[in-house]
């Protein structure tokens, strides 16, 4: 939330701005280093009455991480991520709510909620005609069951988006026990036209072999994974190898945790097709991406 003079509370989650220019809602819109990061009294779990009601309200917010292709600097897709705005407690990040949905059994309502936001975001002003892809994520007990395409099927339609603009990503919160079924429901979606994403791919993910082997499009590598490659050998080997694999597989390779030129050389030298992180941009909200995609391009022709 921006507030324009003088803020009568003191929260997190409100930016004051003195006067309404390009640069000053820019600055206050783009998300710095520190403000992004939860506060240590956060950290302490989220009640079930709390947590109902930022599902039944206004507390939950849609943020916006581009993805870009690295073979010419190009944006060509946005990942929508949840944050959860306490009035008492300000900006909380996914990791110290979602996990609680998920155990909650609230997932489904979380994921329609963002997925609503996002679809309706990518139809709006400030992103129609950009030509982007958006990512939501699914957790593996929704994506399996047969309301994951239902829901997804009815929210496009209502937006007017083509399924092949969408790409669901596969959360790591639960580890695939069961590979056929997991492959039933990415034929389903596959057969549909949309694309699925492998999340946050690690050396510790169990059968990541075996899931880059199903209908998948898409591989993206965990953001602390991409940092590691920077200090160890064994790591770059690691990611450059699953990068092969999944290229001769027909998937698009994406690299997270972005964060500076030497990470993002090191994205391209092992094969990814496109990167994702902080060198790019934090996560913004809607009315930001605009903002960021005017620099962006500045400094593009720039360079």
């Amino acid at each position: 939330m921006l507030s324009l003079g003088q803020a009568l509370v003191h929260r997190p989650n409100i930016r004051v701005i003195g006067t309404p220019t390009s640069e000053s809602v820019r600055d206050a819109l783009v998300i710095h280093p520190s403000a992004d990061r939860c506060p240590a009294h956060v950290a302490a779990a989220i009640s079930m009455t709390e947590l109902k009601a930022a599902l039944d309200g206004a507390m939950i917010e849609t943020r916006y991480q581009p993805i870009i292709r690295i073979s010419d600097r190009e944006p060509v897709g946005l990942e929508a991520l949840a944050r959860l705005n306490h009035p008492v407690r300000g900006t909380i990040p996914p990791d110290q709510f979602v996990p609680q949905i998920e155990n909650a059994g609230l997932s489904e309502e979380l994921t329609r909620i963002v997925s609503h936001r996002a679809f309706a975001d990518l139809s709006g002003p400030l992103l129609r005609g950009r030509d982007l892809s958006v990512a939501v994520n699914f957790p593996l007990d929704l994506l399996e069951t047969p309301a994951a395409p239902l829901l997804l099927e009815e929210q496009r339609h209502a937006f007017g988006i083509p399924a092949e603009r969408i790409i669901v990503e596969l959360t790591e919160s639960r580890p695939v026990t069961d590979i056929p079924a997991l492959c039933r429901a990415l034929e389903r979606l596959r057969g549909l036209g949309y694309g699925v994403a492998i999340d946050d791919v690690t050396p510790g993910m169990p059968g990541v072999d075996a899931l880059i082997d199903l209908p998948f499009t898409c591989l993206k590598f965990d953001k602390d994974i991409m940092q590691e490659t920077l200090r160890s050998p064994e790591m770059y080997t690691f990611v450059a190898r699953k990068t092969a694999a999944a290229k001769q597989r027909g998937l698009y390779v994406v690299a997270e945790g972005i964060e500076t030129e030497e990470l993002w050389d090191k994205a391209a030298g092992i094969g990814a097709d496109a990167v994702q992180g902080f060198l790019v941009a934090r996560p913004l909200p809607v009315a930001a991406i605009p903002i960021w995609w005017e620099s962006w391009q500045q400094d593009a022709l720039a360079a």
